[in-house]
Parts: C-alpha cells; structure tokens; sequence
C-alpha cells in the first residue's frame, strides 16, 4: 500500500540517530538493533513498542467485529502511511483524515478510501481540494457539510474534481456540526440542489460533547447521538435507495456509539456504522488510560471483558538524567518539544543504568517541562544518576507523535527494528 522506505537515508539531524553513526539506510539502522533504554541511540527519542502496537489492533479490530461496526482510524493520529497500512491489512474500512494536506499524503501513499472529518473551508479551498482529487482519480473521497456555507465548497470541490462526492451531513454539540434537526435539514436541502455531490449519510463527533463531569459528559454524548439518529433517519426518508453511512468514535465513548447508533443501523438495514477512532490503536498512561477506566465502568467493552486490560500504551520518550542539582530533583533531557503535556504530565515508567533496569525511586514524578527539560522529584536520597536512562510514558498521542519526524519501533526486547517517518508538515 505504501511506498517502501527501507533504504530511507538516517542521518544526525534526525532526533535518535546516533551522532558518531554516518548516514545509513533505514534498513542497515535496523540491522544494528540498538536499544533507546540502554543509551545506545541518541536522547531522547520516541519509541513505539511493535508488539503493543499489534495487539491494539487486534483488540480493537475484534471489537468491532463482535459490535458488527466497520472503522476507518484516524491517520490524524500518527501521520505515518506505514502504520496506516497495517491498519488497512488488519480489516480497517479506509481511512479518515482532518484536512486537505492529510489527504493529500495519504493518496500520495497510495490510499484510495478516505473520510475527511472535518469541515474543508471555503469556496477557494474546495477548489483546491478538488484539484488535489483531480490528480487522485481513483480516490474515493467523502466530506463532512454542516451547513450551506460548506455545501457550496464542497460543490467547487467536485467541480473542480470532475466527478461526484459523497457527503455526510455533520451534527455536532462543542465544535463543527449542525446543532438541530431544523439545521441539519438546511443542509441536506443545499446538498440535493448542488450539482455534483450525493447526500450519503450522517456524521458526528461525541468526543466534543464531553466535559470533565464523567456522568454529565454521558448524558452529552447521548444526546447527541440520539440527534444523529434522528438526522440519519432523515437522510434514508430523502435517500430510500442506496447504502448509506452513520459515522462517529473517537477512542473514548465509541461504546456508546455502538449502544445507540447500532440500533439504527440494524433497523435501517441498508447503512453502515463507521467508526472512526485512532488514537485507541496507541494508547497512553493518561487520558485515554483514564477513557478506558471509565468505559470498563460502563461495560461498554462487553461483560466477560475488560478494555483496559485488552490495550497496551505504545508510546514512550526515552531521555537521558542530564542534572542532579537538588537531593529531591532530577533535570531530565526532554520536554516540551519533545512529549504531550496539553492532557496531563508525562509518567517515569522505567529507569536504566548500563544496560540494566533498575526500580523506579520512591515518589518519583514529573512536576513540570520547559522545552527541553523535565524537572523529575523524587524522595530524598532516591538513587537516580547523570546518565540514568529514564522511559516516560503519556498523555495524549496526537500531541506526543506530532513533534515527531519519525517513530523509531522497537521489538520485544527493546531494540530499534525501523525507524517510521511521520508527515505532519
């Protein structure tokens, strides 16, 4: 699916490449099977753990076969076609993207289904996006409209692609989306009198819904996933004939989707539930930890299993204990620059010392980042050196991944097996 990049010059410039290493290929790098914990690539650098990693696709592809839903991941997520492909491979129903430059490095990857969640702007960028299309003629692409505004860039967009586009009709509670039932038929009504688009289906996210209140947020999301079962319903009445698409999920409350917008789809008989979940596939030790705790509560992972147990967190920075300029503090090399920190502080998950794992200190924690440093404390006398390795696990993927131009991947026993460039701009 991808184009291969195996023979990909590494070189110093890239955060992990050893700096006494000349420039080699991705592959060569590979062969070497140099271990981040134990200092022998260069800090900090981002990991991804291959056999996580494959079993969240696992666990959640099998979700979905047990919930009887398709998915179609969000490639916001990691921006890496390598990872997207193995998604693809695993079952996934294409992929979505948030923009018109996401999209435009995935069909460049050779990906021919995408959803583009997301409103796409005005006119000018419709026409913009449409040339891209032009240059992409067996792409299948489907576009979010929550209103006439965006129905008429959406409609330059086909002109200008010179061939139909499917649209959903985006409902939406916090961010994009029609807030009504009265709104929503506005735009279905632009989208039956624009020449060149096909009314397709219902889209929302829940995600925005939500509020740091657990059972006020449940009550949100339900309500409105019961507006887009309404709106849905609306669409099939204008729509008799056809298969239609109902989509929504992200990786925090898509037990809720299955629970209310399931129904309408088996009574329809005719549509396809979409779901569109990324950073579940990742994991962390934070947000989505938290997500999972909470959907475990609700049971919306089934009765007989449990979703914190079915996913593993992925991601970690390793960085190198640089100062130890206090009994209780420890100045690590990472910080903002290099990890997530918009939803929760990044998490000491293991410490190394030549080539040895050690336990990690007492009360060990990190109190804040500046941009390339993290203030680590630790109860007096904690045995943390200059030159200690420390792992940190994270809150949050997308905002960790996108300061990444590449994902090193590292197997069972911890060492380098490729290095995976990511295209976030």
């Amino acid at each position: 699916m991808t184009k291969p990049h195996s023979q990909t010059l590494l070189s110093a410039c890239i955060r992990g490449f050893p700096l006494n290493l000349d420039d080699m290929s991705v592959e060569a790098f590979g062969a070497l099977q140099l271990r981040p914990a134990f200092g022998e690539t260069a800090l900090p650098v981002l990991t991804l753990d291959g056999d996580a990693f494959r079993g969240n696709i696992a666990a959640m592809m099998d979700y979905a076969a047990r919930a009887g839903v398709r998915i179609a991941p969000h490639a916001k997520t990691p921006m890496s076609p390598d990872l997207a492909a193995r998604l693809i491979t695993a079952g996934a129903d294409g992929l979505t993207v948030a923009d018109g430059r996401q999209a435009a490095v995935m069909m460049n990857a050779g990906f021919d289904k995408l959803l583009l969640a997301n409103q796409i702007g005005g006119e000018a960028a419709g026409t913009r996006l449409g040339g891209l299309l032009a240059r992409h003629p067996n792409c299948a692409l489907t576009l979010f409209v929550d209103s006439p505004a965006a129905v008429r860039a959406a409609a330059c967009a086909a002109d200008a692609a010179g061939r139909p586009l499917d649209c959903l009709v985006e409902v939406g509670i916090g961010r994009a989306g029609a807030r009504t039932l009265e709104d929503a038929r506005a735009v279905m009504e632009a989208v039956e009198a624009a020449a060149g688009l096909k009314l397709s289906g219902v889209a929302t996210y829940e995600g925005a819904a939500a509020t740091g209140d657990a059972a006020e947020s449940c009550r949100r999301v339900d309500a409105l996933l019961v507006l887009a079962g309404d709106v849905f319903r609306e669409v099939r009445a204008r729509v008799p004939e056809g298969r239609l698409v109902l989509s929504a999920g992200g990786s925090a409350y898509f037990d809720r989707v299955v629970a209310l917008l399931g129904p309408v789809c088996a009574a329809d008989g005719g549509a396809t539930l979409l779901l569109r979940s990324g950073a579940i596939f990742f994991h962390d030790h934070g947000i989505y930890a938290r997500a999972l705790a909470a959907l475990d509560a609700r049971q919306g992972f089934g009765a007989a299993a449990s979703a914190s147990d079915s996913f593993t967190p992925t991601l970690r920075v390793f960085a190198e204990v640089l100062s130890r300029p206090e009994r209780e503090l420890a100045i690590c090399g990472m910080g903002m620059r290099d990890i997530s920190f918009d939803q929760g502080l990044p998490v000491p998950v293991g410490v190394y010392r030549a080539g040895q794992s050690l336990p990690l200190p007492a009360e060990m924690r990190v109190t804040r980042l500046n941009d390339q440093h993290a203030f680590v404390t630790l109860a007096p006398g904690g045995d943390l050196r200059v030159g200690d390795v420390v792992a940190f696990g994270l809150s949050h993927p997308c905002t960790a991944l996108d300061r990444w131009s590449h994902i090193f991947e590292l197997d069972g026993a911890g060492a380098v097996t490729s290095v995976l460039p990511t295209f976030f701009g």
